[in-house]
């Protein structure tokens, strides 16, 4: 086989797993399933296999991945990027760059994971200018790619135009890099006062997602306004502020967010929240519904359970059911879920009632409701790693920077 075939083989391998990999780290950073130890050991194994792009010559590099730089996958696009930029040649460099500024949709974002990810000297200055100058879509990936390097000015007037601009994609992308820029900064001045930020405006947005974005950004900035704000727009229905209120909320929102899930439409949601905010009182819900008639909430409560109190309460494995006129495929692509042993929850709760009654909010069985050590948090999931940080920030401690924009 011909040197140069294998080469192109070889660089195919890599880039199709690089780009499986990626896709695993970017819902992993967030994941209620991965650790900091299990992120560290996907950032290891995305190594791997940049380094086997980067055996080859500069030029057969940007003949397997300049094509694919326009790619409609956001994780093929990256693994198309992210070698030419970690190559650190300036024709590599510039093709990256010319397909950023073209770039839109799954391919803007994979291409700014990229730059997020590669060392910035080569192409600060090019985001810089993009953020000034370019169309609100591309000026708000070069935000994003800016704040994970930590070299955007909080106080941008670019950044808070787009906060403000009529495209919520655009918006929703601008408020997280300022819980990135604004949680960065106070982090190392202590500064007490928040940015100012439309906070009020942001949370009262007719996107579930710009909403959402709006509170997690007031949360690392401190903003104290935004739990008064969350409380007043979930007593009125809203799913995005109920989940601000899952994260954030403390012992006397209790009663709140219980009657705002139990409102929930979907049970497995119910459990999902009840879980994510780990108070002792969604145990007993999480009982009855194990021995629900129904096999996804039963699944749903037993996992939520676990996730409440570290205790593995797995009983039958069994498919989900279809509906009676599902065709074939669906039939045979039908989920597995274990269902709870219900009894031995109930034994478990029964014999730790006080013990866990004693705090306010739970993870995996560890108690969150004060400030966590540094040693609470290596033992978190990364979704309750951010959302303890989260809460702390809104409190004026500082446990750790934001996470970085994916």
């Amino acid at each position: 086989m011909a040197r140069q075939k294998v080469i192109a083989e070889m660089l195919e391998r890599h880039a199709e797993d690089l780009a499986f990999l990626w896709g695993q780290r970017r819902e992993a950073l967030s994941s209620p399933e991965h650790t900091l130890r299990e992120f560290g050991e996907l950032n290891q194994r995305i190594e791997a296999h940049v380094q086997g792009l980067l055996v080859a010559p500069a030029e057969a590099l940007l003949e397997r991945c300049a094509p694919a730089l326009a790619a409609t996958d956001r994780d093929e696009a990256f693994a198309a990027a992210y070698p030419l930029l970690r190559a650190a040649r300036p024709q590599t460099t510039r093709a990256v760059l010319a397909a950023f500024a073209q770039a839109a949709g799954p391919a803007l974002a994979g291409l700014r994971d990229a730059l997020s990810l590669a060392p910035p000297a080569l192409f600060v200055a090019d985001m810089q200018a993009s953020l000034a100058q370019a169309p609100p879509a591309t000026a708000v990936a070069a935000a994003v790619v800016l704040a994970n390097h930590r070299l955007l000015e909080a106080g941008s007037s670019r950044l808070a135009s787009l906060v403000e601009g009529d495209d919520a994609r655009v918006s929703r992308l601008a408020w997280r890099v300022c819980a990135s820029v604004d949680g960065a900064h106070h982090a190392a001045s202590g500064a007490a006062a928040p940015a100012p930020r439309p906070y009020r405006q942001g949370l009262a947005h007719d996107d579930v997602g710009v909403r959402d974005a709006a509170w997690l950004a007031a949360a690392w900035a401190g903003h104290a306004g935004v739990l008064p704000l969350l409380r007043q727009r979930v007593a009125g229905g809203d799913e995005a502020a109920l989940h601000g209120l899952v994260v954030l909320g403390g012992n006397d929102d209790a009663p709140l967010v219980r009657q705002a899930v139990l409102a929930q439409p979907e049970g497995p949601r119910r459990c999902e929240l009840l879980a994510r905010f780990g108070h002792p009182t969604a145990l007993n819900a999480l009982l009855r519904w194990m021995e629900a008639n129904a096999p996804a909430l039963a699944a749903a409560a037993g996992d939520a359970f676990t996730r409440i109190t570290g205790v593995d309460v797995r009983g039958e494995r069994r498919t989900l059911p279809v509906a009676d006129d599902a065709d074939e495929f669906t039939r045979e692509m039908a989920p597995d879920v274990w269902l709870p042993d219900a009894k031995k929850a109930l034994a478990v709760v029964e014999r730790q009632r006080d013990a866990w009654a004693a705090g306010t909010r739970w993870r995996a069985g560890l108690r969150l409701d004060g400030t966590p050590t540094r040693e609470t948090l290596l033992q978190l999931d990364l979704e309750a790693r951010w959302d303890a940080a989260a809460r702390a920030a809104l409190a004026g401690q500082r446990l750790s920077a934001p996470p970085p924009i994916h």
